[in-house]
C-alpha cells in the first residue's frame, strides 16, 4: 500500500505531503486541485512503465492530455521541477521512489529504511540503459533508474537470503505503482459487443476495460456479487458459440429481465465500469473520478458502503474526487457501520488559496464523525440558507 505521497509544482499544486490510508477521499469546492493528486500519481506511473519519450509525452494519460511540462508545471515556470515521490510501507519497513522531472531531464532518487539511498539524473528520452551502482554493507546494488538487483558475496550462505529480501525491499515502490489503475470520469461501455483489444498503459476506454472483463473469467462472477448488492442486478459475458463477440448483460433480479448493458440506464453502466476496475487482479491502487455522477442518491450510499467493504476484502487502496455529500456521508456511516476502520480512512479538505491548492487533513473517530464537519457543503448550504432568510 502507498502510505504517502508527495507531490511539488505539478499544477495547482505547489506542495504537498500526504498521509494516505486504505480508502482516501479527496473534497473541496470545483477546480481546488482534487484530480491533480490522481493525476500527479498516473504521470509517475507513466514514468515507470515507459521512460524512453520525451517529458512532454509523460502528461498524455492516455483519457486526458494535460497539455506537456510547460502547461503542467506550477505557474508554467520552466526552470522548476515537478516532484512526485510515492512511499510504500511494509513489514515496519519502508521504501519512496521520487521523480524529480524537468523541461528535458529527470532526477530519480530511490531510499529505504532500513537499506541505501540511490541517486541518478537522466536526460530524457531514457531507454533505462545506465545502471547505477553502489556497495551497501557486503552487497553490490545495481540500479537502472526504475528496477533494483542485489548481489550477494557466495560466503556465508546466509547472506543470499539477506540480498533476495533487500532487492525486494527497494523494488516495492515501482511494483505498486505499475499496479495503480483509474476509472475516470469520463467512463461507461457504449456498444451491446465487445471483442477483445490490446490495452494501453493505463486502459480506460471501453474496448479496453471489456476486454480485461472478457480475458479474466473470474472478473464477472465478482463484479456480479457487487453489482447485485448495488443495484439488485447480476452482470454475466455472453459469447454466443463459434463467435469472438461478448455481450455484456445484466439481469434485474425482481422481474428475471436481462438487459444489454448499454440500455440498463447510465448509471448502472457506471457501476458495473468502476466495479471492473476495482475487481480487475493486476490492480491494486485504484483510483476514481466522482464516483457519484449519474447515481441516483440511494445507489450513491450503497456504492459507497460496498466501496469500503470491497477494499477491505479485495486489499485494494483507493483514492477518489466527489462532490457528493451523499456519498462521503454514507463513507463515514461505514466507519460507524464497522465496514471500515477509522485509522483506514483519510479525508481531504481541498481549497485554492490564490493559485495553489491546501490540502487539509480531517480526522476521523469510531462514529463515523469528522472533525470540523464537511466544510465544503455546510458552506454552501449557510449561504442559501442566509439569502433565504434574508440575512
Amino acid at each position: 500500500m502507498i502510505t504517502h505521497l508527495g507531490i511539488q509544482n505539478f499544477r495547482s499544486i505547489v506542495e504537498a505531503d500526504l498521509q494516505l490510508g486504505r480508502v482516501n477521499v479527496f473534497y473541496g469546492p470545483t477546480a481546488s486541485g482534487k484530480s491533480s493528486v490522481l493525476y500527479a500519481l498516473l504521470l509517475l506511473k507513466n514514468f515507470v512503465v515507459n521512460p524512453n519519450r520525451r517529458a512532454d509525452a509523460l502528461f498524455d494519460l492516455g483519457f486526458v492530455n494535460l497539455g506537456g511540462f510547460e502547461a503542467c508545471v506550477f505557474d508554467h515556470q520552466r526552470d522548476r521541477r515537478v516532484v512526485v515521490a510515492c512511499t510504500v510501507d511494509f513489514d515496519s519497513h519502508w521504501a519512496r521512489y521520487s521523480l524529480a522531472l524537468g523541461a528535458d531531464e529527470a532526477v530519480l532518487r530511490l531510499t529505504a529504511h532500513p537499506g541505501p539511498e540511490l541517486m541518478a539524473e537522466v536526460v530524457l528520452p531514457y531507454p533505462v540503459n545506465q545502471n547505477f551502482t553502489m556497495q551497501a554493507d557486503a552487497f553490490t546494488v545495481n540500479w537502472n533508474g526504475i528496477a533494483v538487483s542485489v548481489a550477494a558475496p557466495p560466503q556465508p550462505p546466509e547472506l543470499q537470503g539477506l540480498a533476495s529480501r533487500l532487492e525486494e525491499h527497494l523494488n516495492q515502490p515501482v511494483r505498486a505503482l505499475r499496479t495503480v489503475d483509474i476509472a475516470p470520469q469520463r467512463r461507461g461501455f457504449y456498444k451491446p459487443s465487445y471483442t477483445t483489444t490490446p490495452l494501453s498503459p493505463i486502459p480506460t476506454s471501453d474496448d479496453e476495460v471489456a476486454s480485461i472483463i472478457i480475458s479474466d473469467q473470474n472478473l464477472s462472477p465478482r463484479i456480479s456479487v457487487y453489482s447485485e448488492r448495488i443495484l439488485d442486478r447480476d452482470f454475466r459475458v455472453h459469447t454466443p458459440l463459434g463467435t469472438h463477440t461478448a455481450f455484456l448483460q445484466t439481469t434485474e433480479k425482481t422481474t428475471a429481465t436481462p438487459t444489454l448493458l448499454v440500455n440498463d440506464g447510465y448509471g448502472v453502466n457506471q457501476v458495473i465500469y468502476m466495479l471492473a476496475k476495482l475487481l480487475q487482479a493486476g490492480a491494486r491502487v485504484v483510483l476514481i473520478e466522482e464516483p457519484e455522477v449519474h447515481l441516483h442518491p440511494s445507489v450513491v450510499r450503497k456504492f459507497a458502503r460496498e466501496l469500503c467493504s470491497l477494499t477491505v476484502e479485495r486489499d485494494k487502496q483507493i483514492l477518489l474526487t466527489t462532490h457528493s455529500e451523499v456519498f462521503l456521508t454514507a463513507v463515514l456511516a461505514a466507519v460507524a457501520e464497522g465496514r471500515l476502520r477509522p485509522e483506514d480512512l483519510r479525508i481531504f479538505f481541498c481549497t485554492k488559496k490564490g493559485p495553489s491548492t491546501n490540502f487539509e487533513q480531517q480526522e476521523v473517530n469510531v462514529a463515523g464523525q469528522i472533525e470540523g464537519g464537511l466544510r465544503g457543503f455546510i458552506e454552501a448550504e449557510l449561504e442559501d440558507v442566509k439569502k433565504l432568510l434574508g440575512i
